[in-house]
């Protein structure tokens, strides 16, 4: 394994748990086969690290508990920080303090932000080679091993990254000690396969597909964007005078920062999800190998994931012999709740840490 550091802050090696700041690095790992055919070669992995001092990247101590959180579709690794998705809940006395765990956050395969990804070297360039969930689970897993965590003390991980999440658990049973899947499920339902269906559309009318769709990746974002609020929590802020200009903003903010090509390899891993069927290789459902205690929580408003799909979730972790515990995020905001719902997210992130292990 080799690793460059992008952004590093002084690595303190004394034995005070005092948290030093955060890494952002890339890993380089090994040759990764994809379930649906082609190899990604030249395989990189951009990383995201806050731990206390004396635990680096390069030397890893292993008397630090690890949590692993799992970006959602358009994410990037650095979780925390300024700018971080989920800034307002990593940080020295936060529910996840660096002075106390390792926080680790992996650029998913595919996406745009540093990781191998479609028109990179090395990534396959056919169309067969679309991605899964367990593709980008095997990712994080070289990840993990190439940085030498054995062990994840809590995995967490909201919408796609909840399916990555309970994948892992599954591809590595004895590795996850504790699980935190948030507005996900265990099987994409036809809803959210068929608003990707259409998004797909808008990326493909587009004369510059794939490098260059921008304004289908701008009206796909728009499009997104009503499935990730509810009407409850666009209505406080916007009418219909307005939000016009919202969906435009947003898409604009989205064909900024990402790609057309990377934005479709994360809808293929999110239709591909199944955890009912076997794992490539494997027998019997692959909910059934998870073992890990879980914390299964829903948004009460949630269109995409519904609380139907968690408590269906719940019933079938139980069913393979896993503790599962439920919580609810009460919201106007719909599914991005998990994005924004602080002090209720302060609380369940505290709890998941406190789950007995397996």
């Amino acid at each position: 394994m080799t690793w460059r550091a992008v952004e590093a802050g002084n690595p303190n090696r004394s034995n005070c748990p005092v948290p030093t700041p955060p890494h952002t690095f890339l890993l380089s790992l090994p040759p990764l086969p994809l379930v649906r055919g082609g190899r990604v070669r030249a395989h990189r992995a951009a990383a995201w690290w806050w731990s206390r001092g004396g635990d680096t990247p390069a030397a890893p101590r292993r008397d630090v508990p690890t949590v692993l959180l799992v970006h959602a579709l358009t994410g990037s690794a650095q979780a925390g920080g300024p700018g971080g998705w989920w800034e307002p809940l990593i940080g020295p006395g936060r529910a996840l303090d660096p002075a106390k765990h390792r926080i680790v956050c992996f650029n998913n395969l595919g996406s745009f932000y540093g990781s191998s990804a479609p028109g990179a070297p090395g990534f396959p360039r056919h169309r067969r080679a679309r991605l899964t969930t367990p593709d980008l689970a095997r990712a994080i897993l070289q990840g993990l091993d190439a940085l030498g965590v054995r062990e994840v003390h809590l995995a967490a991980g909201g919408s796609l990254g909840g399916m990555i999440v309970l994948t892992l658990a599954a591809l590595a049973p004895r590795r996850f000690q504790r699980l935190l899947p948030i507005a996900t499920t265990a099987q994409t339902s036809a809803w959210v396969a068929g608003w990707n269906h259409v998004a797909r559309c808008l990326l493909r009318a587009d004369a510059g597909y794939p490098r260059h769709a921008a304004r289908g990746l701008e009206v796909a974002r728009q499009l997104a964007m009503l499935t990730y609020r509810a009407e409850p929590g666009l209505a406080e802020k916007h009418d219909a005078r307005t939000i016009g200009a919202y969906l435009e903003h947003h898409g604009r903010k989205l064909h900024g920062r990402f790609t057309a090509d990377c934005y479709e390899s994360q809808l293929d891993a999110m239709d591909a999800h199944d955890l009912f069927r076997p794992l490539p290789g494997g027998r019997g459902p692959a909910l059934r190998r998870i073992k890990a205690p879980a914390l299964v929580v829903d948004v009460d408003s949630d269109q995409l994931f519904t609380p139907a799909q968690s408590v269906a979730l719940a019933r079938a972790l139980r069913a393979g012999g896993a503790r599962v515990a439920r919580a609810t995020i009460r919201s106007p905001h719909g599914h991005d709740a998990f994005l924004l719902e602080w002090r209720q997210l302060d609380r369940i992130v505290r709890r998941a840490l406190r789950l007995p292990p397996a």
